[in-house]
């Protein structure tokens, strides 16, 4: 089977984490609180350990992507509704709200994004694309917070543009079971391929 480091073309693949900040994951978090499936983030937390570090192991890229805004929320706009308006009530995204949860902090050689502009894709307003291309990286995995938000809109964005699209569902969590249930169903079957954390694993 095909390490996925370096496919049959000679391209190579990416491990795109999502967000693994405090702001999410910590028990202070701001958005942490919203996750109504504790079981879920703490499985997601679990097997994105077990991810990352299988990934570091095969040398696959890994390309760590956050969320820093300024405190006057001033690229968001007015904000009225939608995700706008929710980082803003919640004051998301500031100070060490920032800052890598411990044990998904960057290592050296490793890329991160931190320009983005209040968009809910990876893509949206950041060096992601042009770095992947650049790069000969086409074959990604995804995987991240919160899963039918930045996840989803990363996910469908790769699609969009091309990309060999792997969302790791397992490694990523939901606010809530059934939200989790209906990205399966409804929305991974037209944008990328849904597959678990062990499945990634025995691909090796």
């Amino acid at each position: 089977m095909t390490d996925h480091a370096t496919n049959e073309a000679g391209a190579r693949s990416a491990l795109i984490l999502i967000e693994y900040q405090n702001d999410w994951l910590a028990p202070t978090g701001g958005i942490n609180c919203q996750f109504q499936d504790r079981e879920q983030i703490d499985t997601a937390i679990a097997n994105s350990k077990k991810v990352l570090e299988d990934a570091r192991r095969r040398n696959i890229e890994i390309i760590h992507v956050r969320m820093v805004l300024e405190p006057n929320y001033r690229v968001l706009g007015e904000g009225k509704y939608g995700l706008r308006k929710m980082v803003r009530d919640y004051g998301s995204f500031l100070g060490e709200q920032t800052d890598f949860f411990p044990g998904f902090e960057p290592r050296d050689g490793e890329y991160v994004i931190s320009e983005r502009t209040g968009g809910s894709s990876a893509f949206a307003a950041t060096t992601l694309d042009s770095y992947l291309r650049n790069n000969r990286i086409f074959d990604i995995y995804v995987m991240g917070f919160a899963l039918r938000q930045c996840v989803e809109s990363t996910v469908r964005n790769a699609h969009d543009l091309g990309y060999h699209t792997n969302v790791i569902y397992d490694a990523s969590a939901a606010f809530t079971r059934e939200q989790q249930t209906s990205f399966l169903s409804d929305i991974a079957p037209f944008y990328a391929n849904a597959i678990t954390t062990q499945a990634f694993m025995a691909q090796a």
